[in-house]
């Protein structure tokens, strides 16, 4: 869950899900229990974000990382 503060937020700002299985991808019954789950907590239209290891395989998510995605956000430019 992203949030605009601690430890009570004011904003959601999105709702995800981490599939970081070995042989399957993020699918419409991880989409459901993710849709399941913001219908739990908010009656607003969060955006859903899934990161999976190998990929998606349903529309429905706002946004989508795999490995390289969250590798390239954690390198630091090497100054020269």
């Amino acid at each position: 869950m992203g949030a605009d503060r601690q430890p009570v937020a004011k904003e959601l700002l999105f709702l995800g899900s981490v599939k970081w299985l070995e042989n399957s991808a993020f699918d419409r019954h991880d989409l459901a229990a993710l849709l399941k789950h913001r219908a739990a907590i908010t009656d607003e239209p969060v955006p859903l974000v899934a990161v999976s290891r190998n990929g998606v395989s349903c529309s429905g998510l706002e946004a989508a990382y795999g490995p390289k995605e969250l590798l390239d956000a954690w390198r630091v430019p090497r100054s020269r």
